[in-house]
């Protein structure tokens, strides 16, 4: 019976944080703060009880969860491990040039669970239950084990809603690396979300060339993003007469559906 009210208590938590989902008013936040606050310890006891029953199958589910939580820290080690210390002279360079603040050091990962989707069918927005209280801010990039995931639109204490880059307004710079005459050469772009799931731009060079199959990596341009972060495959590449410059369209290497775990770089 105790397990029954838990459950059923988490269901109006999840009920009440879906009716609230959007809303960035005074009313709105402290709901989401109080819903992130009792969410935890609700399902840890709940955990905790059915851990101790012999021949419970959540227990069993639960070491799964401990499986896969483990894989996705190693993966997200992994995604982190790319930002080498060429890829950050490199960046750094740039910065300078575009007169943009240093966007690599000083920061810190920390770990998140993704409670809520505003848009069930493009999952471009979407809250965490981590916030303020950790550093998470305003445009705090967030990342998981698959590459980039997007960027705090707002946060307070416990929660920080997300726009992930397949969101139309989320604008990030990229880059590809292509083989011409026998050197590796960059090509620096522009794409944001198609509100598909998917995300469309085009290179910032005349002469730049993307195929398809290419990986797309942020560039590090734009004061958001830093460079090196996966971002996805290019799926089709071409021009088109209203622009001289080769468009593509990428997929993220992000399963949104799936989505549980995150970092945010604070």
């Amino acid at each position: 019976m105790l397990i029954v009210a838990i459950l059923a208590a988490l269901v109006i938590l999840f009920a009440v944080s879906y009716n609230l989902q959007g809303n960035d008013n005074a009313v709105g936040k402290a709901a989401k703060s109080f819903v992130t606050l009792v969410q935890k310890p609700l399902i840890s006891l709940a955990d905790r009880i059915t851990g101790n029953q012999p021949g419970s199958t959540v227990a069993g589910n639960s070491e799964t969860d401990r499986l896969r939580a483990e894989i996705e820290s190693l993966k997200q080690e992994l995604q982190m491990a790319k930002l080498t210390d060429e890829e950050y002279a490199e960046l750094k360079a740039l910065s300078g040039s575009f007169n943009i603040d240093d966007p690599i050091a000083g920061k810190k990962p920390v770990a998140a669970d993704v409670i809520t989707y505003n848009n069930t069918d493009t999952f471009n927005i979407f809250t965490i239950n981590a916030g303020t209280e950790s550093g998470i801010e305003r445009d705090s990039v967030i990342l998981c084990g698959d590459g980039l995931v997007g960027r705090v639109l707002s946060s307070d204490k416990g929660w920080a809603k997300v726009a992930s880059l397949t969101d139309e307004n989320n604008r990030i710079g990229f880059q590809v690396k292509e083989q011409k005459d026998g050197q590796e050469v960059v090509f620096l772009g522009v794409c944001s979300g198609d509100g598909e799931g998917n995300l469309v731009g085009a290179l910032l060079d005349e002469n730049g060339f993307a195929a398809e199959g290419d990986e797309v990596v942020t560039s590090g341009l734009g004061g958001i993003y830093p460079a090196g972060i996966t971002i996805g495959t290019v799926v089709k590449a071409g021009y088109t007469k209203k622009s001289q410059m080769m468009e593509v369209t990428i997929e993220p290497s992000v399963y949104f559906k799936g989505l549980k775990k995150v970092i945010a770089l604070v």
